[in-house]
């Protein structure tokens, strides 16, 4: 292409930025698995179990404590990209709350539409195809932001002339 942008498949980036927005409430339920396991106390018999120097209890809590900070930077990274598609303009507003209505609270696509009725409409709910319609925008939008490339470039189609 000669004018130096490329062509990116919407459908294909929209399913890409569904299943990585989506990922913030499967990281969530596992923050909690995290923070409950490590409430649970470790059983001991009193009874050494084995000749080596490693402590498995002590190293089942760092592997543990790494894999919450893990969680934790990988919600506030769909957190904040969430947060920055609103900075442009009232759209781009719209567009980030919706996102976060969606993806991180989890609301259905009726919440959504009474909660953008409710910020933005002056109470009025959303119909579902315009909020289809938003949320595809705003899943376009989004992946032009986030750092991990979400992006599908287009095909080309190529025609035979027969």
């Amino acid at each position: 292409m000669s004018n130096g942008f490329k062509k990116y498949d919407a459908k294909a980036t929209e399913q890409n930025v569904d299943r990585e927005l989506w990922r913030y409430q499967k990281l969530k339920k596992q923050e909690k698995r995290l923070k409950l396991v490590a409430l649970s106390g470790q059983a001991y018999d009193g009874m050494p179990h084995s000749k080596t120097n490693v402590n498995g209890t002590e190293e089942a809590m760092h592997k543990r404590l790494e894999d919450q900070e893990w969680v934790k930077k990988e919600m506030i990274l769909l957190e904040t990209a969430v947060s920055y598609v609103g900075d442009e303009s009232e759209s781009a507003e719209q567009a980030s709350a919706i996102l976060k209505w969606r993806y991180i609270d989890g609301y259905s696509l009726t919440k959504c539409c009474m909660k953008f009725g409710q910020t933005f409409a002056n109470g009025y709910p959303l119909a579902r195809t315009t909020m289809n319609d938003k949320l595809k925008a705003a899943r376009l939008r989004f992946s032009e932001i986030y750092p991990r490339e979400l992006r599908v470039e287009a095909k080309k189609i190529r025609h035979n002339p027969s």
